[in-house]
């Protein structure tokens, strides 16, 4: 009796885990294969050494971090809502920070960067990844296409910062908006540094940068768990209201 209960219950577990993003992780490969042959076959220098592949370096990693920061979400939300939504984004997150390690740490070995700076990098990316997965998931969990163009711009604001909105309007720049640096810039003020050690006030402004970005993962985690149950209560309501009718 209780093989057959073992039996019956393994399909219902086997069909709730959530397969690997497989798809995600070919697309990744070949996006970080192209940003390759684009930073390093037509910048590469004639001689070797790090200070002249230092610029091919950063050219690929910004590359590589437009795909995790505005490629992915513009796919992820542009797709039809299916179930776990939370699950499937935080995967996806995982997969595209471990990719992103695999091609972060063999580069600085081509660079004159301390491991103290690739870090630092490292850690301005993931926190980026963070916060934008916070808007995948809170826009994959609605079901009005007005929701996930507004969780679409904000993943893109999030990427490119607010100093280039805010000089669009013509609005000054404030100490605030340094945090709201964005992604991608932010990044690449870190490889474009002068100094080859990190300063303090390099590590403390990352350390804000991520802090924003935890909050943002967190309140995007808890709008997705709260749309279904919206969606439900709604259901249940419409449903009483049918009966009473």
């Amino acid at each position: 009796m209780a093989l057959d209960r073992s039996r019956s219950i393994s399909p219902s577990i086997m069909s709730a885990a959530i397969d690997p993003p497989r798809g995600l992780v070919i697309a990744s490969g070949c996006w970080i294969v192209l940003a390759g042959f684009g930073a390093f076959g037509s910048q590469l220098p004639l001689h070797l050494s790090p200070a002249g592949l230092a610029p091919s370096v950063r050219l690929m990693l910004a590359t590589c971090a437009g795909g995790m920061f505005v490629a992915w979400p513009l796919i992820r939300l542009s797709q039809v809502q299916g179930d776990r939504v939370l699950g499937t984004t935080m995967i996806d997150a995982i997969s595209l920070a471990c990719l992103w390690q695999l091609v972060l740490w063999p580069l600085r070995l081509a660079t004159p960067w301390p491991i103290e700076r690739a870090l630092l990098v490292d850690i301005a990316a993931i926190a980026t990844l963070a916060g934008v997965s916070g808007f995948v998931a809170a826009g994959s969990a609605m079901t009005r296409s007005s929701a996930r163009g507004l969780a679409m711009i904000c993943s893109l604001t999030l990427a490119t910062g607010i100093l280039l909105p805010l000089a669009a309007i013509g609005s000054p720049t404030h100490d605030f908006s340094m945090v709201f640096l964005g992604g991608i810039p932010t990044i690449l003020s870190l490889m474009d540094s002068p100094t080859s050690h990190p300063t303090s006030g390099d590590w403390q402004a990352v350390a804000w940068f991520s802090l924003v970005n935890v909050g943002l993962l967190c309140l995007g985690m808890l709008i997705a768990l709260a749309s279904p149950l919206q969606a439900k209560l709604r259901g249940n309501l419409v449903a009483g209201g049918r009966r009473v009718g």
